[in-house]
């Protein structure tokens, strides 16, 4: 009942709001900024709905045979079984958590063609957070239409929340489009500080920079996901890129600070000596950060769960799509804890003072959920 009270005091108008986003992605960010989104909405007072849209790029066929790798024949063979294994692994942990958690579409949709077929029914249309605009993804040309909500009537609203184009430059053909497609939302607002820029190229001025939407939720509210952890006084590895630098620097500060290292190695890749944990979903994930002495990671969203936790953490140069990285350090002030080669240790040892960035964290969350409700009532 208290609730209820609460959703309608945010503003309860019961209204259907269809959201495009990465959700059916094996990677908990995706998975966890999906709940996030869906949460808040319904916190609103609205009814929210996660299009499943499941594009070939998106597939488990995709993932075990990528467009263009660049291997050989023999290195493809050697790898194929830990990776049928590894991915077969992740897609019933990932189809598991849409089950329990998400609301999604009675229409499953595997291209843009469909969506423009039968498009689902809704009130407001959304693109949701991650990198729904980056060309870079390994889907068809035409899907990415589908995240810049092309198949949505011309009559309803359409909005973005948290959108990210995963880089910074783009082809004069591909700003082109980008323009024509923003052009037609009613409200535009992006994930990154650089987003802005990218959008005042293409002409859209009034665009806002807005919180990812894990981070529109407190502690409190990530409750659910929280779970005791067998493991006490350990450093926390979540190597998303298989960087091997992590490895070296886990061991470094876990032998500072005497901790044991808890590696979450959904990869295979293995740190010697430690806990490596093979099989984890997002509520481990959540858990494991929230019960943490530290945080090593090169993952955005293992980093913006450190930050909202309030952890001791630094993290490691992914080797491409930095920028998200850098613009949720900016923000709180906390661009030394991005090391780029080699680990400074002084700076691995400064604690990170928390209450200064908690408010700027509390502002930016009060920000982005109001730009939220303007963007839902119009």
């Amino acid at each position: 009942m208290k609730e209820r009270v609460y959703n309608a005091l945010l503003g309860d108008r019961d209204e259907k709001v269809d959201i495009i986003t990465l959700h059916h992605v094996t990677n908990f960010g995706s998975m966890l900024q999906t709940y996030a989104t869906q949460y808040i909405i319904e916190k609103l007072g609205d009814k929210a709905e996660i299009i499943d849209f499941v594009p070939e790029g998106l597939t488990l066929y995709r993932a075990l045979f990528p467009k263009n790798e660049q291997r050989s024949w023999f290195s493809k063979c050697i790898r194929f079984l830990p990776k049928l294994l590894c991915n077969s692994i992740q897609y019933v942990i990932l189809n598991k958590f849409l089950t329990k958690y998400i609301h999604l579409s009675d229409i499953k949709y595997s291209s843009y063609e469909q969506l423009l077929e039968n498009p689902p029914k809704a009130d407001i249309y959304m693109s949701g957070s991650d990198q729904i605009w980056n060309t870079q993804n390994s889907n068809k040309e035409n899907d990415l239409n589908a995240y810049y909500l092309q198949f949505a009537p011309k009559d309803k609203r359409k909005i973005a929340y948290a959108g990210s184009f995963g880089r910074k430059s783009f082809s004069a053909e591909m700003r082109h489009k980008i323009q024509k497609f923003l052009q037609e939302y009613d409200m535009v607002s992006v994930r990154e500080s650089y987003g802005l820029e990218i959008l005042k190229t293409v002409g859209i001025d009034n665009g806002v920079h807005v919180l990812d939407p894990t981070l529109l939720l407190n502690r409190n509210e990530w409750g659910n996901f929280i779970r005791p952890v067998r493991e006490k006084k350990y450093l926390f590895v979540y190597n998303l890129n298989r960087n091997p630098v992590i490895k070296k620097y886990a061991q470094i500060i876990a032998n500072e600070k005497q901790l044991a290292i808890v590696n979450f190695s959904d990869t295979f890749e293995f740190i010697k000596g430690a806990k490596n944990r093979l099989i984890n979903g997002p509520e481990d994930f959540v858990s494991y950060i929230a019960h943490a002495e530290y945080v090593i990671t090169d993952s955005f969203h293992g980093t913006a769960f450190s930050i909202n936790f309030n952890k001791q953490f630094v993290c490691v140069r992914a080797p491409k799509y930095n920028s998200r990285l850098e613009s949720i350090l900016n923000l709180v002030g906390l661009n030394e804890r991005l090391f780029k080669s080699e680990i400074d240790l002084e700076i691995a040892n400064k604690a990170i003072i928390y209450s200064k960035i908690n408010k700027i964290i509390d502002e930016n969350r009060r920000i982005s959920i109001d730009y939220l409700r303007n963007a839902l009532e119009g």
